[in-house]
């Protein structure tokens, strides 16, 4: 594997292995929109703040310093739901009886209620009390072993600011318990509740050099319950309710279906103004749709890869939704020759997209801009932050330097 020049350079700012933790160079800091909000996370911690966790244990021990400024060094990959459904499972619930209670044929559309419905709701509170970690301001998460992450949970930054999450694998958020919504889709649908990490509210975020993934249990392997595929993961990265101020950088996201929201529903009127995010230099592998689906924001895509091996494992790549302002530049797509160009975006009751070139399909420019879009998204990236290091040095070569340089640094 071949790291860039500031990949090295960021490495090098990593604490040894077994050394003596130390902060993280003050000049690594985040491209973009979490660079003007001058994102530092735990920089400046006071040494007896730098701390080494390698068990739950560890982990909740080191949250309890709330706003202090803090470094987590992760050694592991930590479990945050261990046990499955039984762990969880009310006893009053069974999910067989379940399906027979509320098969459409007899119970029809209507909402599920009654008491295997109370008994899932209070299965569901037992998870989500159990795997979601709160993760508060000022504070730096970052992986210092290779396979260094968390499973089966989700990182919440809820109404939070300075968060820097860098060098971790985020995997398989399952939710054991998901929602059966009869109507939705006119035919129901199951729905889950969790992602590896979660922003609500949340300003100031840098994640970075990160991978994301539904672990060794993907959705589309599920069975069929109730007429439809059962759905235990929801998103990959989700970004709403006002967040702003916020990086994704040389990232990979694999084999997922809805990735990444970045505003919630068209109703969250108090998210226009904010949802300010950068993406640049992230691998989207095998990601169907959402990569991302924007609301509201002004988003820049800079320089970031999107791939499948095949056909049917993708959708769409950048859904245009109400109000959303994205710019979009130097990207490339590596796809199926089966796959149009005119699948790379999907408009959402989107009204404009900013194609400012560079981008590629299968090495040929594409142009993004579909009919009824205007290129007018009332802002420029360079009015903001400076952009010359988002763009490719070699636009032939950005494919490769992103599939080497990728996810979490230590293997």
């Amino acid at each position: 594997m071949s790291l860039s020049r500031r990949d090295l350079l960021a490495l090098a700012a990593l604490p040894a292995l077994g050394a003596c933790a130390t902060t993280p160079a003050a000049t690594d800091a985040p491209l973009g929109w979490a660079g003007v909000g001058k994102t530092t996370g735990g920089a400046g911690a006071l040494p007896q703040h730098i701390l080494d966790v390698r068990d739950r244990a560890g982990l909740d021990a080191a949250l309890k310093l709330g706003d202090t400024p803090k470094i987590i060094r992760v050694h592991t990959l930590i479990d945050l739901g261990p046990g499955g459904a039984e762990a969880f499972r009310d006893p009053a619930f069974d999910f067989d009886a379940f399906d027979r209670a509320f098969d459409p044929a007899t119970w029809g559309r209507a909402d599920p209620k009654g008491p295997l419905e109370d008994a899932r709701e209070r299965s569901a509170k037992r998870q989500a009390a159990a795997i979601v970690v709160r993760v508060p301001s000022n504070t730096t998460l970052i992986g210092v072993a290779p396979g260094a992450g968390f499973q089966h949970g989700t990182l919440l930054l809820n109404k939070v600011s300075n968060i820097v999450i860098r060098d971790l694998r985020l995997s398989d958020a399952y939710d054991h318990f998901p929602e059966w919504q009869p109507r939705d889709n006119g035919h129901g649908e199951w729905n889950s509740a969790y992602d590896p990490v979660s922003l609500t509210g949340a300003e100031r975020v840098w994640v970075d050099h990160c991978h994301f993934d539904d672990g060794s249990r993907p959705d589309h392997l599920e069975p069929i319950r109730l007429g439809r595929r059962v759905q235990h993961h929801d998103g990959l990265l989700d970004i709403t309710l006002a967040s702003d101020l916020v990086t994704l950088s040389w990232c990979r996201y694999q084999g997922h279906d809805k990735t990444m929201l970045i505003g919630g529903d068209d109703k969250h009127v108090g998210d226009d103004g904010k949802l300010r995010v950068t993406l640049h230099h992230n691998h989207f592998h095998g990601c169907k749709e959402r990569t991302p689906r924007v609301r509201f924001g002004r988003v820049h895509l800079a320089s970031n890869l999107f791939s499948a091996d095949r056909a049917e494992d993708f959708g769409y790549s950048l859904g245009i939704g109400h109000q959303s302002r994205v710019v979009a530049e130097s990207n490339a797509w590596e796809l199926p020759p089966s796959v149009a160009a005119s699948q790379l975006i999907r408009r959402l009751k989107g009204t404009a997209l900013a194609d400012r070139g560079g981008n590629r399909l299968n090495g040929r420019p594409v142009v993004l801009t579909a009919e009824g879009l205007s290129p007018d998204v009332g802002w420029r990236p360079e009015e903001a932050y400076d952009t010359t290091a988002l763009r490719p040095g070699d636009a032939n070569r950005l494919a490769e330097q992103i599939r080497a340089s990728a996810g979490p640094r230590l293997g």
